[in-house]
């Protein structure tokens, strides 16, 4: 299965580096050539922030299956379960809208956004669930609200522009190649954000956050990594763990003392 990852995962980032190419119809070549640093650099950082999602979909994917058959820890098996009922409803969704396509007769001309629209139940949960996260107490204490303000601003946006997108599609303003690319990248950004949001939600909830076993397996056998970038969270994670748990305990026992008076 590790060659079979490393192949699933580098074809992906491959075709979707090509792939963002000739959608954004831009030739990075083209622009080293003409000496335009400034747009090449902009380009890089655009290539680099969308054509991740597309392997990283796959990584996630095959994540949420290891934990749900319960080989990845019970801190994941339950957060498994925690978003099975919000993927099976997304799917369910899918279905309907494909069936409409499959049934209406009319001939497909990639100006759909059926899978497109997959991707819009998981932003909406993400969005709702950064909402949940804020409500949140750790030990008596709430979450710290800044940065989960700063990822509901970044979800926003991109929902707000995955919506402008798909309905200039609808609008038949992009060729076929166009259409697809677009709502594919949709689709892989908005699971893997709903993924990680509903994660850390779930991990807050429990006091307590795991490296998933998958992952570290996959970062380090199937996508080598010379700093064991992944791994190398183990360690403040654990700390972070030992001082939430001693947290807990202090707020239990002063709650039990004021209950005593």
């Amino acid at each position: 299965m590790k060659y079979f990852h490393r192949v699933m995962f580098y074809s992906l980032l491959v075709l979707s580096l090509v792939w963002t190419c000739f959608a954004l119809k831009t030739n990075p070549f083209l622009l080293l050539y003409d000496c335009e640093f400034i747009e090449l650099v902009k380009f890089t950082y655009i290539l680099g922030g969308i054509t991740i999602f597309w392997p990283m979909f796959y990584v996630e994917i095959i994540d949420y299956l290891i934990s749900a058959s319960g080989r990845n820890g019970k801190l994941y098996k339950t957060y498994a379960s925690s978003i099975q009922k919000d993927i099976v409803v997304s799917f369910i969704a899918a279905l309907t809208l494909g069936s409409i396509y499959w049934l209406d007769l009319v001939k497909y001309n990639f100006s759909g956004i059926d899978l497109g629209y997959v991707g819009f139940p998981f932003l909406i949960y993400s969005i709702y669930t950064l909402f949940q996260i804020m409500r949140i107490k750790v030990a008596g204490k709430p979450v710290r609200k800044s940065p989960i303000i700063v990822m509901l601003v970044v979800v926003a946006i991109f929902t707000i522009l995955a919506y402008s997108t798909l309905v200039k599609n609808s609008s038949g303003e992009y060729e076929a190649y166009q259409a697809i690319w677009f709502q594919l990248t949709i689709l892989f950004a908005s699971f893997f954000i709903f993924t990680s949001v509903s994660f850390q939600k779930h991990s807050l909830e429990k006091g307590k956050v795991e490296l998933s076993k998958f992952k570290k397996y996959f970062f380090s056998q199937v996508i080598r990594s010379k700093n064991r970038l992944y791994e190398s969270l183990g360690e403040p994670l654990n700390t972070m763990n030992k001082n939430t748990l001693q947290a807990k305990a202090k707020y239990s026992s002063s709650l039990r003392k004021k209950g005593k008076k």
